[in-house]
């Protein structure tokens, strides 16, 4: 297993470099003008050449390549069109993404793949066109639209969350009188959040499979989803933020439920047809015949293995999902990468654009790492095939 996550951090490395390059010549393509055409109304001429000069756009493709390369091996993203360090911008960003990005996508390929598995069991119904009709429309539906719609209904009507907003920091919607004697600041926070979420979804899974090898007791879903939920809000109150933490959902509820169901119509309809298509295999048709409950041979054996091509899909759409954070970023007010990569490129901010793909193409890198493991996990032929490569 060593060696196998040793290739694919190498082959996700040569593949991240791959993509940069790509983007870099590409987005310079795309953008006609240079960064000082938008003060032509304010400057002459020669205030304009004189500032290309000092920013380095006036060299040559190659040369700003090779000169924005260099600054990429020291670790160094280079300095902003507008003064700011990029490293700096973007790590004060990078927590607002992940929150969203990581909650709303294990949400919704969670929901997805479950509500999936059940329409596609029970064959025929109301509750089948109806999840068919959602996951299709939430699909396809207009992104602007469905986060009007959202914020609508969720914030003003019934007050479930709080309102989007404007700007680069959130601290306007915060709750002042809990964070007013925080020694973290909300983006801390948010980063205890998700490793509270990382490490309890760990802890879920090793006991349901302790409990399937062990005892042969597979743990039902809900229990599952009962246990994370509970299990992470005890950690959040357990290491003195829970308040903090609530307080932060609150105001982040929005961007995620958009993103929940602008994402999870996907994983709806890739776990129907996978799933029709395990129902056809003989191994499921022994299960019924040796008297299985029908539970588990939908939990155990058919959607088991039809969760496989449903990670796959997971993983080639990641890139997909993340930079379509832009739209709800930028409708919501809500602070991000994804945002920051769209108003930069408006903005033809280049080391900014290129410091947001960087981000997007290592949080990408290291998703698609962790779902690597997790399908050798779920798929036998895989860790067979890594062991006998490993020997021989």
């Amino acid at each position: 297993m060593g060696r196998y996550l040793m290739r694919r951090a190498i082959s996700s490395a040569i593949a991240l470099f791959i993509f940069l390059t790509v983007m870099f010549f590409v987005t310079e393509i795309v953008i006609p003008q240079d960064f000082t055409v938008q003060f032509a109304l304010s400057m002459n001429r020669e205030e304009r050449e004189q500032l290309a000069e000092e920013l380095g756009i006036d060299r040559p493709l190659w040369e700003r390549y090779t000169n924005w390369l260099g600054r990429l091996v020291q670790g160094n993203l280079g300095t902003s069109f507008f003064g700011y360090p990029v490293a700096e911008y973007l790590k004060g960003l990078l927590p607002y993404t992940l929150l969203v990005f990581f909650v709303g996508t294990l949400i919704a390929f969670l929901f997805g793949q479950w509500l999936g598995k059940v329409v596609t069991w029970r064959a025929s119904g109301v509750l089948t066109t109806a999840a068919t009709f959602s996951a299709i429309a939430f699909y396809t539906t207009f992104p602007p639209w469905l986060t009007f719609l959202v914020t609508y209904f969720l914030a003003r009507r019934i007050n479930l969350f709080r309102s989007a907003f404007g700007g680069r920091s959130i601290s306007e919607g915060l709750t002042r009188e809990i964070w007013q004697n925080s020694a973290a600041s909300p983006e801390q926070v948010m980063l205890y959040m998700v490793a509270a979420l990382v490490a309890m979804l760990a802890i879920v899974l090793l006991i349901g499979k302790l409990l399937e090898k062990r005892w042969r007791w597979h743990t039902p879903a809900a229990l599952q989803a009962l246990l994370f939920c509970a299990g992470t809000v005890g950690l959040w109150f357990a290491f003195g933020f829970g308040r903090r933490a609530i307080d932060i959902l609150a105001l982040s509820g929005l961007p995620i439920v958009t993103y929940v169901l602008l994402s999870f119509g996907d994983t709806v309809l890739m776990m129907r047809t996978s799933m029709t298509d395990t129902l056809k295999e003989e191994y499921v048709n022994t299960a019924r015949a040796k008297g299985l409950p029908d539970h588990a041979i939908r939990d155990r054996h058919a959607a088991r293995n039809a969760l496989l091509p449903v990670f796959s899909r997971l993983v080639i759409g990641l890139p997909y999902l993340l930079t379509g954070l832009v739209i709800i970023e930028d409708v919501l007010g809500w602070p991000g990468i994804s945002g920051a990569l769209f108003n930069s490129l408006y903005q033809q901010d280049m080391p900014v654009v290129m410091g947001a793909l960087l981000m997007v193409g290592i949080l990408s890198a290291v998703a698609r790492l962790v779902l690597d493991v997790l399908y050798a996990v779920l798929d036998p032929r895989v860790r067979y095939r890594t062991v006998f490569s490993n020997h021989f």
